[in-house]
């Protein structure tokens, strides 16, 4: 049974907690987080046994891992005092505010033995697996472009909204929905251009790319053209992405986790409802992952590839032009 700590306490915390609890593999020792009543109650919720207004104090305790929630711009300093303290790290989505800084968590965690995996969990799916398998098939001919909508209307007193905090749209929303999965399905990026505007909430405080499209293209000459923002008509479809090949068609429905397979010979749809959940597929890998049963899918040395996209992404847009990833 491995022993985790949490730092942060909010939504996500509570559902990575209940997943790491739910593969029957784990048990939460303490929630941590600035809001000491905030870290009480995940910890009743979860079945802690001790709440921090300090996260250093998890410490003490010796856990065999930590989870960590909290907003970007707190994040680096916390996971890098977790290497020192812990064998494994559950980092809730994207490494590291910046490049340089996720390239640091890389090499310390390195140097320390420790196991780091970022929070993409749309990897663990199972409609992105049964995607990723067709479209390596070749059943449906080459992927010529991607498309994908992602509208999240977060809240302008959230730390999403903030661009200090969040370290910007294209990192927090946009790397998750969906450029993560699409460069696990498809590959390489070798440059990236966008456009963006910030036209609901004006000001510095806010984040500056409220609403991007971007165009990632890939090793293989695959166009991805990925538009998101934290603005969504009520009612609007918020999460989508279609993949367009040479022979055929996919499309995936993140919120219904539904399958949609395009041929010449009709539409075949394919519900994963019934499936267990990808934080809960995250959740169990990472726990095999501590004991060296199974290797994670979202490691800092590829992981920090999203910080990358999302740094270019910005800057792209900033000058509009086109900037050419590192090899």
């Amino acid at each position: 049974m491995k022993r985790i700590g949490i730092v942060g306490a909010g939504r996500m915390a509570f559902a990575r907690g209940k997943a790491l609890l739910d593969t029957g593999e784990a048990e939460i020792i303490a929630v941590a987080s600035r809001n000491i009543e905030h870290a009480r109650r995940l910890a009743r919720k979860l079945g802690a046994q001790e709440a921090f207004d300090d996260y250093r104090r998890i410490g003490s305790l010796k856990p065999d891992a930590l989870l960590i929630e909290v907003p970007h711009g707190a994040q680096t300093e916390i996971v890098k005092w977790g290497i020192d303290v812990a064998p494994g790290i559950l980092v809730g989505a994207a490494l590291a505010v910046n490049l340089r800084e996720a390239e640091e968590i890389e090499k310390r965690a390195e140097e320390k033995g420790c196991l780091i995996e970022a929070g993409y969990d749309a990897r663990y799916s199972a409609v992105w697996e049964k995607a990723k398998d067709i479209l390596e098939s070749g059943v449906l001919g080459e992927p010529v472009l991607v498309q994908s909508l992602a509208l999240f209307p977060a809240s302008p007193s959230s730390w999403y909204y903030k661009e200090k905090e969040s370290g910007g749209m294209p990192l927090t929303h946009m790397t998750y929905c969906f450029i993560n999965p699409v460069r696990w399905v498809l590959g390489s990026v070798v440059d990236v251009s966008a456009s963006a505007n910030q036209l609901l909430m004006r000001g510095k405080e806010f984040v500056e790319q409220e609403m991007c499209a971007a165009i990632l293209r890939f090793q293989n000459d695959s166009l991805y053209s990925a538009v998101a923002g934290y603005i969504r008509p009520p009612g609007f479809p918020n999460l989508e992405v279609r993949f367009i090949c040479t022979e055929g068609g996919l499309e995936i429905l993140p919120s219904r986790r539904i399958l949609k397979i395009y041929r010449d010979t009709g539409v075949e749809e394919i519900d994963f409802s019934s499936h267990p959940s990808s934080l809960l597929r995250q959740a169990e890998k990472f726990i095999d992952a501590l004991d060296g049963k199974a290797a994670c899918l979202n490691p800092p040395s590829d992981a920090k590839i999203d910080v990358a996209i999302s740094e270019a992404i910005v800057k792209a847009a900033k000058n509009r032009i086109v900037v050419r990833l590192q090899r």
